[in-house]
């Protein structure tokens, strides 16, 4: 089901949800790195003689940037175009010219 703006400034408000949720997203993939990487570098589990930190800080933010791209993409994004004419009460019978 495509979603359905009334106007420019919904486009924004939706553009803006889409711009936090990705900043949240980078948030999560960073906190995994961290997590895989540095937070498991003191344990001594070895998998085919490679660390598991090693594993951790680099398959680990991997799976989670393509986790957070599916939800992301599912759940936030809206495709939508920027270019529709906005259709107001202000511009009936008048020609509206954008910079």
């Amino acid at each position: 089901m495509k979603p359905s703006f009334t106007s420019y400034a919904a486009k924004m408000r939706q553009a803006n949800r889409e711009a936090v949720a990705t900043v949240i997203a980078l948030v999560v993939i960073v906190a995994v790195w961290f997590i895989g990487g540095i937070g498991l570098s003191g344990c001594g589990i070895e998998v085919f003689s490679t660390p598991i930190w090693i594993i951790g800080g680099t398959v680990g933010p991997w799976v989670a940037a393509i986790i957070c791209a599916v939800v992301l993409a599912k759940c936030v994004f809206a495709d939508f175009s920027l270019d529709e004419p906005e259709e107001s009460e202000e511009s009936e019978g008048e020609e509206v010219h954008h910079g």
